[in-house]
């Protein structure tokens, strides 16, 4: 079955072990640790050891951090991927030391290109590259990367890259399959206007991770199951048809984010008894 998580970032003015701690109190077992919050850690001094204290905090919480985001850049532009690459390779290591199971990373793009079919293969070809490249930097680590479907549009009108279940399975199956997947976000899916019942179904053995979120397709709002317009009762019974058993992984900063630190945690036991909810499919 499903197993409820969330993100660190429903407390993102905390620091991560204060995030974990709150979390864990309300009754969270499962974790993904933020982007910002992998950020905060790594520009400390010696960050190795405070990334082995917040896996011992986690160890005496019984807590699983199980998803860990990388670091959000557009590998496709040069001046961006020299700048955070070496931040992501840090990540891997850092995802390791915390026993993650699932970096998530986004593909990248290029909305400059002209002709479509060179756009593509460039695309393609420079997201392999980054991939193989990070998988490499931790070649014994059971640390694998889930690529996380994306939303917009090229400059040409063409849906960006990555925003569709085939593309990400493109790169699974020229990268590595065993340390490569997918991780779906219910909210970029349905800012894209995708079928997302058909889109699971065709991820069936390669989906590895999730983030769940609402939205009313204004825009990417982050909101709980629904206070949006997603069809939630065909996601659940796609990702039971195809025995999805991972993280059930609430990215709702927009729900949270606005409400005061004193009465945050009672919305957050209201997330935490909605997902287990979701995961066991008893809301029909």
């Amino acid at each position: 079955m499903m197993k409820p998580a969330v993100w660190t970032d429903a407390f993102v003015e905390l620091q991560p072990e204060e995030a974990v701690k709150r979390l864990a109190k309300i009754g969270w077992k499962f974790i993904e640790l933020a982007d910002k919050h992998c950020r905060d850690l790594d520009k400390l001094n010696h960050p190795e050891k405070k990334f082995e204290a917040l896996r011992d905090l986690c160890e005496n919480l019984h807590v699983s951090i199980v998803q860990m985001h990388g670091p959000m850049f557009n590998v496709c532009v040069e001046q961006e991927r020299l700048l955070e690459m070496d931040l992501a390779k840090r990540a891997m290591r850092w995802a390791r030391i915390l026993g993650v199971k699932w970096m998530i990373f986004h593909p990248g793009r290029l909305p400059d290109m002209v002709k479509e079919d060179e756009a593509l293969e460039k695309v393609r070809q420079t997201n392999r590259e980054v991939i193989m490249e990070l998988l490499e930097a931790e070649p014994s680590s059971e640390v694998g990367i889930a690529l996380e479907n994306v939303f917009g549009k090229e400059a040409q009108g063409r849906a960006v890259y990555g925003s569709t279940p085939s593309e990400l399975l493109w790169l699974v199956h020229n990268t590595d399959a065993r340390r490569v997947g997918v991780c779906w976000d219910t909210g970029h899916a349905n800012l894209q206007g995708l079928d997302q019942s058909q889109a699971i179904k065709a991820l069936n053995g390669h989906l590895v991770a999730t983030h769940i979120a609402d939205n009313d397709t204004s825009r990417d709002q982050h909101l709980l199951p629904f206070e949006g317009n997603i069809d939630w009762r065909s996601i659940i019974t796609a990702l039971k048809e195809i025995g999805y058993d991972g993280l059930f992984n609430l990215e709702i900063g927009g729900a949270v984010h606005r409400i005061p630190l004193s009465l945050r945690d009672s919305c957050l036991h209201y997330a935490l008894k909605l997902a287990e909810s979701l995961c066991e499919g008893n809301l029909w």
